[in-house]
């Protein structure tokens, strides 16, 4: 168990790109009642296209040799920071994102905007490719960022990126591919985020690719392959939309607990957007998300799921709201507040993209939104102490020697 105490504090669209809110989401969720004491769940569902596909490694931006670094915590910030060897930390959150159509520069330039640097990145991979992580992904772990890496039931090797039926995963017919991943992810010695085939409980995912029962052997499946090849750094996520309405799908979807590390859903707000036509009111990031933390807590148990796990909201963001712009800023000042009551919620991950003129929720385009998603992440009770990933890198030093 990797362990850290004592931390000082220092100081693709509905299109299919890189992931995000689609356009042919369910109804938005009812509100829910506030002041619940644990966290979220989300709405939307999401995608990927050609032109998200990672493939080479990024011309690294100007000064990203010396990573900038966010404001340090306050001293009156947890002092002691435990660190799990699934990540798990209670003293700040991971703030990451999945940058617009999956580009590098896209990524420098927020971190510019925000004065500090992500500490994910959201990837996203076909079940054929063997290259994870590829060269780009190895030179974002180089930089001090860690990978959240989705394979998709999807062969990105061929044009359309066409599906792939679940069953013939656990067939064994990528296990090639597989056990390349696999070997890479183990000899990277760095921890990195898996999530197999993200929102299978979305309209467009559920019993297109398999039955739910199909889903969950062929997750468990790939565990069991980077397993049998030591991968013991991968961190296995499950990620659902979070939407209510398709609570009663979760427990069929659900692979286990020896074979799901974190939890994930995704948090949105779209009013206004094309697509949701009747999405008039605006849906905090609490409102958003806490719907799913609530299932968790209180439902969970009676499917096998331990609701003890830590929380990723993969996926959230909002568009600019109109005719108030500074209600899409408060849309992001208020989550460091909110996620002092969801305590379960240990990373979050914008998703900067466009899905129609409407639906746009990239960060830097809009004045309001951008100066609300920079004052969130620099929060202090967001930023991870840098005495955190210093007890991380040296515990994996250590453990690279030894092993």
């Amino acid at each position: 168990m990797l362990v850290a105490t004592g931390c000082e504090p220092d100081g693709e669209p509905s299109g299919d790109a890189s992931a995000g809110p689609a356009g042919s989401l369910p109804a938005p969720p009812s509100p829910t009642v506030a002041g619940v004491s644990t966290p979220p769940p989300p709405v939307p569902s999401t995608s990927l296209d050609s032109t998200g596909v990672p493939t080479a490694e990024p011309t690294p931006a100007p000064g990203d040799a010396a990573p900038l670094s966010p404001p340090a915590p306050s001293s009156s910030a947890a002092t002691n920071c435990h660190i799990t060897e699934i990540l798990a930390i209670d003293c700040g959150v991971w703030w990451g994102i999945s940058p617009w159509l999956d580009r590098d520069r896209r990524l420098y330039e927020i971190e510019e905007a925000a004065g500090r640097r992500m500490d994910t990145v959201h990837t996203w991979h076909g079940i054929d490719q063997p290259n994870v992580p590829n060269e780009r992904e190895r030179a974002l772990m180089a930089r001090g960022r860690f990978i959240h890496a989705n394979i998709e039931a999807r062969r990105f090797t061929r044009e359309g990126h066409p599906p792939v039926r679940y069953r013939t995963i656990t067939a064994g017919a990528f296990d090639s591919s597989l056990n390349s991943q696999a070997r890479a992810i183990a000899a990277s010695d760095q921890p990195i985020f898996i999530t197999f085939d993200h929102e299978a409980d979305a309209d467009k995912r559920y019993y297109t690719r398999g039955t739910p029962e199909e889903f969950v052997a062929a997750w468990r499946h790939i565990v069991d392959v980077y397993r049998r090849n030591d991968a013991d750094n991968a961190i296995f996520v499950w990620n659902v939309t979070g939407y209510r309405g398709n609570f009663d799908r979760l427990p069929r979807l659900w692979p286990g607990n020896d074979y799901v590390d974190w939890l994930s859903w995704e948090a949105y707000n779209m009013t206004g957007c094309e697509y949701h036509p009747t999405w008039d009111e605006v849906h905090s990031f609490e409102r958003a998300m806490a719907p799913m933390y609530e299932w968790v807590q209180t439902e969970g148990p009676n499917h096998g799921i331990d609701p003890d796990k830590p929380v990723m909201i993969a996926e959230m963001g909002t568009v600019p709201i109109p005719r108030d712009p500074q209600a899409a800023r408060r849309w992001y000042t208020e989550i460091p507040e909110v996620l002092r009551e969801y305590e379960r919620v240990r990373a979050v991950q914008l998703w900067d993209g466009k899905t129609a003129p409407t639906c746009d929720f990239r960060v830097l385009e809009h004045p309001y939104i951008r100066d609300g998603y920079v004052e969130a992440g620099r929060a202090p009770s967001i930023v991870v102490p840098d005495g955190v990933r210093e007890v991380i890198a040296d515990t994996l030093e250590v453990a690279g020697a030894a092993g």
